[in-house]
């Protein structure tokens, strides 16, 4: 590609001139063009140019003497909008991704053995409801397991009937191996 006009020999001509973007160029014969790159062609070294009146111009990039790229108002104050969006948008997923991160944190027990911390969070995943209570996990407010963590290690806690519960903990507890 030729290096007319200011453009590198390694970058592309779409780059360069992107689709929708406003240009003036000051030709070699002392004219200026100004308007919207309709579209460019790195075979021929040209770049379409569509004016204010809606005319389409084709410009050889060995024409080319100078050039600036133009934003209007409308162009730059839509950029601040975007601008400030993109900004609010990631404080809040940073605001987010801090809020889980601190929230995965309680549901850590340093005292705990590993078995014990994988029975915890799969009963988390499974029941929602699970507290540690010194290195017993207690779920649903109605059943606790005690270390081992394993299924005879599920007992209902006080008079709670809820033997369907009870049932699906021990299920979980039992499928976790190690």
């Amino acid at each position: 590609m030729a290096d007319a006009g200011g453009v590198s020999s390694q970058q592309p001509l779409y780059e360069k001139y992107p689709i929708s973007s406003q240009w003036e160029f000051k030709l070699k014969n002392g004219e200026s063009v100004k308007g919207e790159v309709y579209c460019t062609d790195p075979i021929a070294e040209i770049v379409v140019i569509q004016d204010s009146e809606n005319d389409i111009r084709m410009i050889s990039l060995s024409s080319i003497e100078g050039e600036s790229r133009k934003e209007d108002d409308s162009t730059i104050e839509q950029k601040k909008i975007d601008t400030v969006h993109v900004k609010k948008v990631l404080e809040e997923r940073e605001k987010r991704a801090i809020r889980l991160a601190q929230e995965s944190l309680k549901h850590l027990n340093p005292k705990a053995p590993p078995k014990g911390q994988i029975v915890f969070d799969r009963l988390l995943k499974a029941c929602n409801d699970v507290v540690w209570k010194n290195d017993s996990i207690v779920v649903l407010d109605s059943i606790i397991v005690e270390p081992p963590y394993t299924r005879d290690d599920c007992k209902p806690l006080k008079s709670a009937k809820q033997q369907g519960s009870l049932d699906r903990v021990q299920k979980i507890v039992s499928s976790i191996t190690g």
